[in-house]
């Protein structure tokens, strides 16, 4: 299922929790207060947006709190409040359901960095065993290209001659001027910096991240493919592919 449609799922089930706790609750308004009974939709929400993030979160907060005010707090099955307490616990209701949902919000982040860190570890797992195997190394790269939305991408050695080159059309015929430092791959002129919804955007011409070691020096010529840019985990996972491919390629005694 994808995260979008698991939002959603969680969103519903917020909102028709919300409202099915407070029909359960029902029973239980002549024996205690309102405000005693919030603390059932308290731990509800926050049982939502631990597990359905901040949007489902949101919602459960809301229905939870009118749920609360039509069921359990007199008059009943209106949204008139009457007694003071009762709209403290409303208010306290609202508030904490919103606290809940920042830290829906804050966990989306960490599982969306954790999903990412696992699939750019996958990208070198597949890059190593591509080249463990002898895939010709057109085909790395060309396994490579798409897992960071690039238009094309060029191996070369420490003279600047292609090794290997992979591109969903046709490689650019002119090698980019930009060098790209690692890491970060900001380029060496920052009045060429563009930007992303996920990050740094590569220059409009290409950018070369290149990686010296012992075995020599290899680059890899890059195009974007698409206009979202690099986080920082994808940019390391590029300058490790690259010292991958370096190492490979000194073993093979090309560089």
């Amino acid at each position: 299922m994808l995260r979008g449609d698991e939002s959603r799922v969680w969103m519903i089930a917020g909102c028709l929790g919300g409202l099915a706790l407070g029909l359960l609750l029902i029973p239980l308004r002549s024996l205690t207060s309102a405000s005693n009974l919030a603390f059932f939709f308290i731990a509800f929400t926050i049982a939502i947006a631990e597990l359905g993030g901040r949007s489902a979160a949101l919602v459960t907060a809301v229905v939870s709190a009118l749920a609360h005010n039509f069921f359990l707090t007199e008059p009943y099955l209106t949204l008139t409040i009457t007694k003071p307490e009762d709209v403290f616990a409303f208010i306290a209701l609202t508030v904490c359901g919103l606290i809940a949902a920042a830290f829906g919000r804050r966990r989306e982040r960490l599982s969306d960095l954790a999903d990412r860190a696992g699939g750019e570890l996958e990208v070198v797992e597949r890059l190593v065993k591509g080249l463990r195997s002898r895939t010709p190394l057109d085909q790395v790269l060309n396994d490579l290209r798409p897992s960071f939305g690039l238009s094309a991408i060029v191996l070369r050695d420490g003279e600047g001659r292609i090794l290997a080159q992979a591109a969903s059309g046709s490689a650019p015929a002119k090698a980019p001027d930009t060098q790209l430092a690692p890491d970060t791959l900001l380029p060496a002129d920052e009045s060429r910096l563009r930007f992303g919804e996920r990050g740094l955007r590569l220059p409009a011409d290409g950018g070369r991240l290149t990686v010296r070691g012992d075995g020599g020096t290899v680059s890899l010529d890059l195009w974007e493919g698409d206009e979202q840019g690099f986080g920082v985990l994808e940019a390391r996972t590029l300058t490790i592919a690259t010292a991958v491919l370096g190492l490979e390629l000194a073993r093979r005694h090309v560089v």
